[in-house]
């Protein structure tokens, strides 16, 4: 090889180089700002969203490190993770916190980063301090990180809606809430900043009833924000829809719930659960993406129902007798009685039949459009598109029955109805003004509000069975506890309003709301019958009483008739009154007088051997069993 074949291969490298610029130009001219600027790299940018404006904020010190790095930035990024955790178990926060700001220049658009490390200082940093001000710091050193997160990222919904939960279940449900709550709305700081990120800290929607910023509506408004986004067109990833959107609802619960438990216990908490159950009204009837081909709402389960029965008694009518021999090879495995009650319609089932219905499912596995093809050749096709039609529905109504159950939409509901009731808001206030009395050693003021407050909570829980299963009846048990030692019992009461709560709390540490309604059932249908019995008895008491009178005036007129009235009981040896009467009548005056005489000793002996027989029979009695005591419990209304 010799001197003019290197040069000429030179010469042909730097040509390439050369014609190469043109299309690299081409392709990645950076854009002048406009949509249709720049080389076509950029403008795909632009299409997609994916430039770095559409992102996010830009970072210049982002940039920076992302060049600096030289194309080695996983390998960068991997060093800085393990080293943030070095820091953290050394405790050396402020390096930890270094650290963490260049993990997020090098990855600003890994949605990770943010959670991970916000959730890092919020939850594992802030415990490793004693004052609660400092964990305070952390948490909220935490929640602006997650902050700037959501400002590098505007489309990222399921980052804006970890920073609404953050503020809601960090600062309201840590072991130092209350701390937390307090310090949280006087934080002007943190106000401010929320206010530059559009977050109304200074709105009614902000406000708890004490006129400041409240942690669980603050995070309420992002998680709105989040919800907006979504509705803008943005999709939600790495969450589920449902997941997504019952959050913030569920935020004015909580909020209800704290600002009770801080003894709010007026109008106020009245109107925090007013607003609560229009927020889980307005949830119900949003439309829910599913993992099948169509959205639902959940609010509306009871009108698919009825869509399905109506069509299900049209498409009866259209097939005839087909429906019924095809539906019998699936319930043979039933009784007879549930068999006959199936084949019925639904408007000619009682009410009772109706429950055992919907414990059996008919449309499993019961191919409808078989029956149809079956049927008569002149209604065929209409049989065809019902049972299409019943097998949408169906499924449309599987799937929000299964989303309902997935966060126990009743539940909420019934809680959202119920505790915006005037009594209830009653009953926990005067529960809280028990706990106060018991605590201050007031007993006799304590065991009164208690009791009063025990009555209101009986109705409640006939009228809700549902709550029973509420983190309040946890609390409620408890208070019941500290009424027994105020009373110095061990044993409940026969007359107690709460008795078969306390039973099935003490023997499974949780009452089930369908065992607490049957015990009620069964407890209020002996009550009924027990108060039957003694209205027959006293009936029949008054019917004997009525008879003996009777009986005691018919004697009386034929003793002495003509002669005036009198006492009923007289003196044995009294004589007779005329001095003409005859022998025979002074006797019969004489005799019946020591009939009724003798008849009161021998009455109130048999009184006193009664009662002696009931006393030891209540002595000799087994311990009162739950039915038992149920005969006691008073009606409900």
């Amino acid at each position: 090889m010799n001197r003019s074949t290197t040069f000429r291969r030179k010469i042909i490298y730097i040509v390439v180089l050369l014609a190469m610029l043109l299309p690299l130009y081409k392709l990645g001219q950076p854009s002048s700002g406009g949509a249709n600027d720049g080389g076509q790299l950029s403008q795909l940018r632009h299409k997609y969203n994916m430039a770095e404006s559409d992102l996010g904020e830009i970072s210049p010190a982002s940039e920076t490190m992302k060049l600096a790095t030289l194309g080695l930035r996983g390998v960068a990024a991997t060093l800085l993770w393990n080293r943030a955790h070095e820091y953290r178990v050394l405790h050396e926060w402020d390096r930890l916190k270094a650290t963490l700001n260049n993990i997020a220049l090098l990855q600003p658009h890994f949605e990770k980063v943010w959670e991970h490390q916000a959730h890092n200082l919020a939850y594992n940093v802030s415990i490793e301090f004693d004052d609660y001000r400092q964990r305070y710091e952390m948490v909220r050193e935490g929640t602006e990180f997650l902050t700037r997160g959501v400002r590098q990222n505007r489309e990222a919904p399921r980052l804006i809606w970890y920073t609404g939960w953050f503020y809601g279940a960090k600062m309201g449900m840590a072991d130092e809430k209350r701390q937390f709550r307090r310090l949280f709305s006087e934080d002007e700081v943190l106000h401010e900043s929320l206010m530059n990120e559009n977050i109304a800290v200074d709105s009614p929607e902000a406000r708890g009833p004490l006129g400041t910023p409240d942690n669980w509506l603050v995070g309420r408004l992002w998680l709105n924000y989040g919800y907006d986004l979504v509705d803008s067109g943005v999709s939600i990833n790495r969450q589920t829809p449902l997941n997504f959107y019952e959050t913030g609802p569920k935020w004015r619960f909580k909020h209800a719930e704290a600002i009770e438990l801080e003894g709010i216990l007026d109008d106020r908490a009245q109107n925090a659960w007013l607003m609560a159950a229009e927020d889980w009204s307005k949830f119900g009837n949003r439309s829910i993406p599913t993992t099948a081909a169509f959205t639902i709402k959940l609010d509306r389960l009871e009108d698919i129902a009825n869509r399905r029965d109506e069509t299900l008694d049209k498409f009866r009518d259209l097939v005839g007798d087909a429906y019924e021999e095809g539906l019998k090879p699936y319930i043979q495995v039933h009784t007879k009685e549930v068999q006959e009650m199936l084949l019925k319609r639904r408007s000619e089932r009682t009410e009772e039949e109706q429950k055992i219905a919907d414990t059996v499912d008919i449309f499993f596995g019961l191919n409808l459009t078989d029956i149809a093809k079956n049927s008569d050749p002149d209604v065929r096709l209409r049989a065809v598109q019902l049972a299409e039609e019943l097998s949408n529905l169906d499924a449309r109504y599987r799937k929000t029955k299964g989303y309902r159950e997935q966060i126990n939409y009743a539940y909420w509901k019934a809680l959202a109805a119920a505790e915006q009731e005037e009594r209830t808001v009653r009953a926990r206030r005067l529960t809280y003004e028990a706990e106060q009395a018991n605590q201050e050693a007031e007993l006799d003021k304590a065991i009164e509000l208690y009791e009063e407050a025990f009555a209101i909570w009986e109705e409640i829980f006939d009228d809700y069975p549902i709550l029973t299963i509420d983190d309040t009846a946890e609390d409620l048990f408890e208070s019941i506890r500290r009424y027994m030692i105020a009373i110095d019992s061990e044993e409940i009461p026969e007359d107690f309003p709460l008795r078969e709560f306390v039973e099935l709390m003490g023997r499974d540490g949780r009452v089930d709301s369908l065992t607490y309604i049957e015990v009620r059932e069964k407890a209020i249908a002996k009550m009924k019958e027990r108060k039957q019995e003694l209205q027959e008895e006293e009936k029949q008491l008054e019917r004997e009483l009525e008879e003996a009178n009777s009986q005691d005036n018919e004697s009386d007129e034929k003793a002495s008739p003509g002669e005036p009235e009198k006492d009923s009981v007289s003196d044995p040896e009294e004589e007779p009154a005329s001095e003409e009467s005859d022998a025979e009548m002074a006797s019969s005056q004489s005799s019946s007088p020591e009939e009724s005489a003798n008849a009161e000793p021998e009455d109130a002996d048999a009184d006193t051997t009664e009662e002696s027989q009931q006393a030891e029979e209540t002595e000799d009695s087994e311990p009162v069993t739950l039915e038992d005591a149920a005969e006691a419990i008073p009606a409900s209304e």
